[in-house]
């Protein structure tokens, strides 16, 4: 790690952290991150390998960015990547401060004073105050347009109300982030080294950043392959993004919607839902295509058929009556089996990896010596439990009962840990769990034994922590440690170092995001953030407590005793069946994949089928399955090795494609002043 590469890997994500929030929910640029592969640092690597170290190369050879200082400063960049937009603040403030104005508005949440069940410390309150209320000094500018003025106009922030606030969740945040890095730390040896997973992100990496020690440019460079790869696609992205701007311009569509079919089956649609739509619309994602290249066959199939087995089954289920309704926060069909699915994955990945995680917990407790466990990795151990701990009592003096705190810190643990597996193993930077803790802790234990304090503190934090994983923190991180250990830097410098930019990343988003949302009114016409998440924890809190009240049950759910809760549950028969379904499938196909060398589906597929991500890639993933398994059958060793600098060639070509578009809109807007057409590469 040289001083360089931190300073820049340092100064890159301060960059992310402060500007992230302000270049897609202001500006609405091209994401600079949007999902777990990041245009903005896979693309500037993609122009450091391109044109900057060749220039340098020839100026000095030993000024050139060598492949271990690449891979430490994206990295680093990539531990801030989860803190300025999806990952956390696109809806933070206004997860915080909104409910203030709706509870005015709903006469619901006033009839059950829903407010009243929130520590003042976690919504922007009077210092001292006892019982969170409506403050004009913190909603005046909040919801007032500013249409002219500075973006950070720090005079128009009241910090004085946010600031018991801003602490409180600052630590819960922070806590959060170093107990996913610390399970990163955990893993890394088990996954990388010991079963070897694709991590086709960071094989990308690796393959752009290799070099020749007499050559400015790497052995990827000199493929023809990868150079029409990059220039097809390139050209492909160029002109659609265009298109996007002139409209009168030819676009090359890479969206083909079979309506047809719901004129001749308009059931096919009604019953499968979005699912059913995005089945029958193929879009083609050239990025996912290509990392389809890297993944083994049975996940590449598993990702591609996700859907048409989930539309299918479902259409099924419904021609024989059975019930499919959910909720985000309060559970059913679809999020429940998918809960199943999570929790079968990870009893999978502690079993296989049993023995290695039992001498990484004995040195961790017994301070000995295991040789197959580095000290880091025990370290990781030590603190993670202490986090899960600490959270666990944090959580508790929020109000939650402390088994229902402790199973919450586990199911938020278990979304980062399934997300980075999903991640790790086939590529896919786009992912959504689809299931909220609250959901399972209701279907568990009932309403009544939850409790309306326990509903509406969980539901904030997991609202807060959890509500759109697309750009969770431990993807981030599982990349950069096999980034770094692939160029022979030890993970372990890089895990310790994230802990640092991750606070680094919130010390600098919170100001800045806060600031923003008081002084631009672009916030405000976000349906999703602004209008929708701050009401969603709280609207099921509601509903539960209505059906208490018609019970004449609310009142006893208020004052049971943590034990009594313990005592009294009433779970939901119908959890424990599509809970188990998922369970199930992801055990039994993990068995015969495991027993059969010839099984071709990966358990991989009921984690992710029905989820809005995989609506929009699966057809890319059987493309790209389809055309790996004809090089397989048809090539030989060498052409699957030129078929894959293609790829690489694709993949660089689009990434490539949407920077041109993102540096494009920025300097419209820094000339104009104007909101620029926004052009993506990527769903979001």
């Amino acid at each position: 790690m040289t001083f360089r590469a931190v300073v820049l890997g340092v100064l890159g994500a301060a960059f992310i952290a402060a500007f992230g929030y302000i270049n897609d929910a202001i500006l609405y640029l091209t994401p600079l991150v949007g999902n777990h592969f990041p245009i903005f640092i896979f693309g500037l690597l993609i122009l450091v390998v391109m044109l900057l170290n060749p220039l340098l190369f020839r100026l000095r050879r030993s000024w050139r960015f060598r492949p271990g200082e690449m891979a430490v400063i994206a990295a680093l960049m990539l531990a801030a990547c989860s803190v300025p937009s999806n990952g956390l603040m696109r809806t933070f403030h206004t997860s915080l401060a909104m409910p203030l104005q709706y509870y005015q508005q709903s006469v619901d949440w006033r009839t059950h004073k829903i407010l009243s069940y929130v520590p003042p410390c976690m919504m922007p309150s009077e210092p001292g105050a006892e019982q969170v209320a409506y403050s004009p000094a913190v909603m005046d500018d909040f919801l007032t347009t500013h249409p002219e003025g500075r973006l950070l106009d720090w005079s128009r922030v009241p910090w004085r109300l946010w600031a018991r606030s801003t602490w409180t969740w600052g630590a819960l945040i922070f806590l959060t982030g170093l107990g996913v890095i610390c399970m990163s730390l955990m893993v890394h040896n088990q996954w990388a080294n010991r079963e070897r997973l694709r991590y086709p992100i960071a094989a990308f990496a690796a393959s752009l950043t290799q070099q020749d020690p007499d050559s400015g440019v790497g052995p990827i460079f000199r493929s023809k392959l990868f150079w029409l790869g990059l220039i097809v696609v390139f050209l492909i992205r160029l002109s659609n993004g265009i298109n996007t701007w002139i409209p009168q311009s030819i676009g090359i569509p890479l969206e083909f919607p079979l309506t047809p079919i719901l004129q001749k089956w308009p059931h096919f649609g009604r019953a499968a839902g979005d699912s059913g739509f995005a089945l029958i619309t193929i879009r083609i994602f050239p990025t996912v295509v290509a990392f389809a290249f890297f993944l083994s066959a049975d996940v590449a199939l598993s990702l591609g058929l996700s859907q048409v087995f989930f539309v299918f089954g479902v259409m099924v289920l419904v021609k024989a009556g059975v019930r499919l309704e959910s909720d985000y926060f309060t559970g059913g069909a679809m999020p429940w089996q998918l809960f199943g699915s999570c929790l079968g994955m990870a009893a999978l990945l502690i079993y296989i990896g049993r023995r290695y995680y039992w001498l990484m917990v004995k040195r961790a407790i017994t301070f000995g010596r295991q040789r197959e466990v580095t000290s880091s990795a025990a370290w990781a151990c030590r603190l993670f439990f202490l986090t899960i701990a600490g959270l666990t009592i944090f959580l508790s003096v929020l109000g939650l009962n402390w088994p229902f705190a402790l199973l919450i810190v586990l199911m938020i643990m278990l979304i980062y840990l399934v997300v980075a597996r999903i991640n790790a193993e086939s590529g896919l930077f786009f992912i959504q769990p689809s299931w909220m803790p609250l959901a399972i802790l209701i279907a568990l234990f009932g309403a009544n034994a939850v409790g309306p304090k326990a509903m509406v503190v969980a539901g904030l934090v997991t609202a807060v922590l959890v509500i759109d994983p697309r750009e969770s923190l431990m993807p981030y991180i599982t990349t950069g440690l096999k980034m770094t250990e692939d160029a022979g830097i030890r993970p372990a410098k890089l895990g310790w170092s994230s802990i640092g930019i991750f606070a680094m990343a919130l010390a600098i988003a919170f100001p800045v995001v806060l600031a923003v949302n008081y002084n631009s009114s672009e916030p405000r016409t976000t349906k999703w953030s602004f209008k929708e998440t701050p009401k969603l924890p709280f609207d099921a809190a509601v509903r539960e407590m209505t059906k208490l009240s018609i019970s004449d049950e609310l009142a006893e759910s208020k004052q049971m005793t943590t034990w009594e809760r313990l005592r009294s549950p009433q779970p939901n028969p119908r959890f424990f069946w599509y809970g188990g379904a998922g369970l199930a499938l992801v055990l039994g196909f993990s068995f015969l994949r495991l027993r059969f060398a010839w099984w071709p589906l990966h358990p991989i597929m009921f984690l992710v089928w029905g989820t809005w991500p995989m609506g929009r890639f699966s057809h890319s993933f059987l493309l790209g399955w389809l055309i790996k398994t004809a090089v397989t059958k048809l090539g030989s060793g060498i052409k699957h090795r030129q078929v894959m600098a293609l790829m690489i060639g694709v993949i660089a070509g689009d990434l490539l494609g949407g920077m041109v578009f993102m540096a494009f809109g920025a300097g419209y807007h820094a000339i104009t002043g104007l909101i620029p057409k926004k052009y993506v590469i990527f769903p979001g």
